[in-house]
């Protein structure tokens, strides 16, 4: 008696070489093992199931297999896609999907590890895999040499485990893979999808190149993008505008998962995936991209130092957007236009920069119960990124007006210069020359040179105030590094950081950095030298305002003082800035002003040292006001410690003190 006619449903790829696999599995099974065990039975289930048939009659390996030869090759899906793209035969897909399998199926996995026994393996090993090819295939069937020279392992699909002979190895797909042929991915270990960002928070002019980039991209003429940007810069956002432009979906991958597990690589070409790769490069470094891992487009997110080593592989760069764009950012999320413009004019922020300090700055005015002010955006920036700033630099929270600052006219007027052109550094350049276009930067570097405690990190926090951004003392201990590199590293991290928040970097004792350089005989003097350099280069080419501090400017290499937009001597305190300094610093606490005439006459001190006498009186004195004799001992304990004596006239004023206080006794 004939069979009845198998006639196989329109099914997926993936559905029908399940089911194959079952029905293949039971033939084989009848050949080597008892026929009424249960798991027989179970498969039997499960290939209808898959193959969509009623009858049992109806899984015929022979005649299910000249079925799906008349239709091979299988086309939709991802796994069609790839049977097409890699000309798979139908062994080579029997076998891809049977090891895909494992990876889902319990019941698989106790079928071949009774098949296996005593060997209780749930992988197959390549003699099982052999042998069921042997078995079900006839002369179409894959041999060992076949497969391990063959497209299943070389493009990746499968791995070889385990040691030994290679007939006793295992053979294995990675779980995600199989999902992405079986069209059910939900994405991959230790990845994340990139979402589009919610508003537009990119310059207009890379927006409107997403189209022609995602052309170059799909045409493949280029083969990658390189994206260089600052942290926090919307990088990520662009990757995910031209992922969406292509039909795909960003996904950013770590790169150690993308080098050392190349079936992902497999997986985004037929998930519709494009991988975003964020390599951690300093300077000098280069991150090699191996060729069989550049089967797709692929986007990679470099800040401003490396290199990555590709054939056709774009590089573009991501800028914050123009002032405009941020004035229109800014008034979108404060809803307060002039608020809006004022700080768009000032702080040169990313895009995504701009919506997270907006929020917090609401946030801020919120609790207070006040409207959104210039000192609650500037609260806010205080926290962009600090947690990574701390790393390397410590923030200066001081808030200086221009009444706290006592200088001499000269230095106050150059100040304030100094922060004019901090205000204007992005709308300085226009109009100006062809020669002055091509070396466009907005950086602002200024130098202060003076003894210490003459007022210059105390200018700092004014210049940072009246900005209303972040300052940030580099931390020249935790950027220094014994290891060669690692100081490049650390400070190309910082200036990397301090662009993406524009905070104001302070260098204090500039020289230990910027010092001059030797004739570089001794590897220590070479190496120092490679460190100056780059620092000359990279603070030269930083979009923020680097202050830096020095007691003596012959200290500070000729070539980086080129480099430097503003240098302002911070003299000793004569007589009229030691007399505000008294009246400055002591307050409604002082003796009055005869005393402070009196010492700012005869007491040469420093700003600094003003502070710091002016502490330790009030830390002697028992009431609210300060007088004269506790002024005289913080005088006594500061020349102690310059080795120094107190003045003559000083001490004729504590001699006629005491003779006051011995009288009235």
């Amino acid at each position: 008696m004939s069979r009845p006619a198998v006639k196989l449903r329109i099914l997926q790829t993936h559905d029908r070489l399940a089911g194959m696999v079952r029905v293949g599995l039971m033939e084989f099974w009848s050949q080597a093992l008892p026929a009424d065990s249960p798991l027989l039975l179970l498969l039997q289930n499960e290939a209808l199931q898959r193959l969509e048939l009623e009858d049992a009659s109806e899984l015929c390996w022979e005649e299910l297999y000249r079925k799906l030869e008349a239709d091979w090759p299988l086309l939709d899906g991802p796994f069609g896609q790839l049977i097409s793209d890699l000309n798979l035969t139908l062994a080579e897909a029997f076998l891809l999907s049977l090891v895909g399998e494992v990876e889902t199926s319990h019941l698989i996995n106790m079928v071949l590890s009774e098949l296996q026994a005593p060997t209780k393996s749930a992988r197959p090993t390549v003699h099982l895999c052999i042998a069921l090819q042997e078995s079900l295939f006839g002369s179409s069937a894959i041999h060992i040499q076949d497969l391990l020279d063959g497209v299943l392992l070389q493009q990746h699909l499968l791995q070889l485990e385990g040691d030994g002979p290679t007939p006793l190895r295992q053979l294995r797909m990675h779980p995600s893979l199989w999902a992405v042929l079986c069209d059910r991915a939900r994405g991959w270990p230790s990845c994340r999808f990139v979402n589009l960002a919610t508003e537009n928070v990119l310059p207009s002019s890379m927006s409107d190149d997403v189209p022609r980039i995602a052309s170059l991209l799909a045409s493949g003429r280029m083969k990658g993008i390189a994206i260089r940007g600052n942290p926090h810069s919307g990088r990520g956002f662009l990757a995910a505008e031209l992922a969406h432009v292509l039909g795909m979906q960003a996904m950013e991958i770590p790169v150690a998962t993308w080098e050392q597990q190349p079936a992902l690589s497999v997986a985004c070409k037929y998930a519709a995936w494009l991988p975003v790769l964020r390599p951690q490069l300093g300077p000098g470094e280069v991150w090699r991209v191996p060729k069989h891992l550049l089967q797709q487009p692929l986007v990679v997110l470099l800040g401003a130092d490396g290199a990555v080593e590709a054939t056709d592989l774009l590089e573009l760069e991501l800028k914050v957007p123009n002032q405009d764009e941020r004035s229109s950012l800014w008034a979108c999320h404060l809803k307060n236009t002039e608020l809006a413009a004022e700080t768009a004019a000032t702080a040169l922020l990313s895009g995504p920069s701009i919506v997270e300090v907006a929020g917090n700055a609401l946030l801020l005015a919120e609790r207070a119960n006040e409207s959104p002010g210039i000192h609650h955006i500037a609260e806010a920036r205080r926290e962009l990124g600090a947690e990574r700033l701390r790393l390397l630099a410590q923030p200066v929270r001081r808030c200086v007006t221009a009444e706290a600052l006592v200088t001499s006219p000269l230095v106050t007027e150059a100040l304030d210069t100094l922060i004019q052109r901090a205000r204007r550094r992005e709308s300085l350049w226009q109009g100006l020359g062809a020669t002055m276009q091509a070396t466009h930067n907005a950086g602002v570097r200024g130098l202060f040179v003076g003894e210490s405690g003459t007022g210059k990190t105390l200018a700092a926090s004014y210049i940072a105030t009246a900005l209303g951004a972040p300052l940030y003392r580099v931390d020249l201990a935790a950027v220094m590094n014994k290891y060669i590199g690692e100081s490049e590293k650390n400070l190309a991290s910082l200036l990397d950081q301090a662009a993406t928040s524009d905070v104001v970097l302070l260098f204090d004792e500039a020289d230990s950095l910027f010092g001059q350089r030797s004739e570089g005989k001794e590897t220590g003097e070479r190496y120092a030298n490679m460190l100056t350099n780059f620092l000359l280069t990279r603070i030269e080419n930083h979009p923020g305002i680097v202050l830096l501090t020095t007691n003596s400017r012959e200290r500070i290499d000729s070539a980086f003082t080129r480099r430097l937009d503003q240098i302002i001597d911070f003299p000793l305190p004569g007589y009229e800035e030691r007399l505000q300094l008294w009246q400055s610093h002591l307050g409604d606490r002082g003796p009055g002003t005869r005393t402070y005439e009196y010492l700012a006459s005869y007491s040469d001190l420093a700003g600094g040292q003003i502070r710091n006498v002016v502490l330790a009186a009030a830390a002697n004195s028992d009431a609210q006001d300060i007088n004269n004799a506790e002024l005289l001992l913080g005088l006594e304990a500061e020349y102690r410690k310059l080795g120094r004596s107190l003045p003559s006239k000083l001490e004729q004023l504590r001699s006629t003190l005491t003779e006051n206080y011995n009288n009235k006794r």
